[in-house]
């Protein structure tokens, strides 16, 4: 029982991570209908970021982590202006945006790679020490990202259903073309919502690097995200949240019971058969109910 409640509250923290990516690829499929590739770049720099912040310039966690997101926020939006917007504004199919977003993506790896190394980084520790409970051991740094990943979560769903320019956003999912027309600026809407995946991708990235090592290949666990996209349906933003802890909690419970070999087999195993089965996902949807 000890072992499944430390490998339950592992993969809690874990999903939680998986959370803020998946939902930000979600964003973007449920607007535009293209999956923003350049995801994994934007974490590496975001987690490259906050690394030299708290090592280099002996910042503290909070301020390293706000310059990660600003850093990560304006790539982000260089990307969307530079990559996308052109097409966008010209119509092009999906698929050219998909393929400017993978180069977009192998660009600013190559960069960082090239400037940075491909050494892997360790951050310093954070935040100290464990929780004891009944024999159960919890991480504190794990249970900070996982709360601090659910706050960000709770904070962008306020956004949406609260606020006008989330209005937009929700409004410009059901038809980009008919928002326009009723007075929705596209191009302010695509503005915020790559100001959004920056964010989440950065806080992401921090996270992501202080369980594990900052590295310019860091970026390849936004599969896993996509993969918890899709489980939960891709375009559904609840859906992502729900898929992404159901991944987090089984890759944890396959590495402690089974072994950790046999983790990455049992994620993609498991897209494939939801594929195969339940190709919309669990929370498969019509278009108008996609946010």
């Amino acid at each position: 029982m000890t072992l499944f409640l430390q490998q339950l509250t592992s993969g809690i923290s874990i999903g939680a991570v998986y959370a803020l990516l998946a939902v930000g690829y979600a964003l973007v499929y449920s607007v535009y209908d293209f999956t923003n590739w350049a995801f994994d770049a934007f974490m590496v720099v975001g987690a490259f970021a906050g690394f030299y912040a708290i090592t280099s310039f002996y910042l503290p966690v909070w301020l390293a982590l706000t310059i990660s997101i600003l850093i990560t926020v304006s790539l982000s939006l260089i990307v969307e202006t530079g990559a996308y917007r052109p097409l966008r504004m010209r119509s092009a199919p999906r698929l050219y945006m998909m393929i400017s977003a993978m180069g977009a993506n192998l660009a600013i790896i190559n960069l960082v790679n090239l400037f940075f190394g491909g050494a892997f980084r360790k951050f310093p520790e954070i935040i100290p020490g464990s929780i004891n409970i009944q024999g159960v051991t919890f991480g504190k740094m794990d249970l900070a990202a996982a709360v601090i990943s659910f706050v960000v979560l709770g904070l962008l769903w306020f956004f949406l259903m609260r606020t006008k320019p989330g209005l937009g956003i929700r409004a410009s999912s059901l038809d980009t073309v008919t928002a326009g027309i009723m007075g929705i600026n596209n191009n302010s809407v695509a503005l915020t919502i790559f100001f959004i995946t920056g964010v989440l991708s950065a806080i992401s990235g921090v996270f992501y690097g202080i369980k594990y090592a900052v590295f310019p290949y860091l970026g390849l666990v936004t599969t896993k995200a996509m993969i918890a996209s899709l489980i939960g349906g891709l375009g559904s933003l609840p859906g992502a949240v729900v898929g992404s802890m159901l991944l987090g909690i089984l890759e944890t419970m396959i590495s402690g019971y089974i072994s950790s070999v046999y983790r990455d087999l049992f994620s993609f195993s498991l897209l494939i058969i939801m594929l195969l089965f339940l190709p919309n996902g669990l929370f498969g949807s019509r278009a108008e109910e996609k946010l």
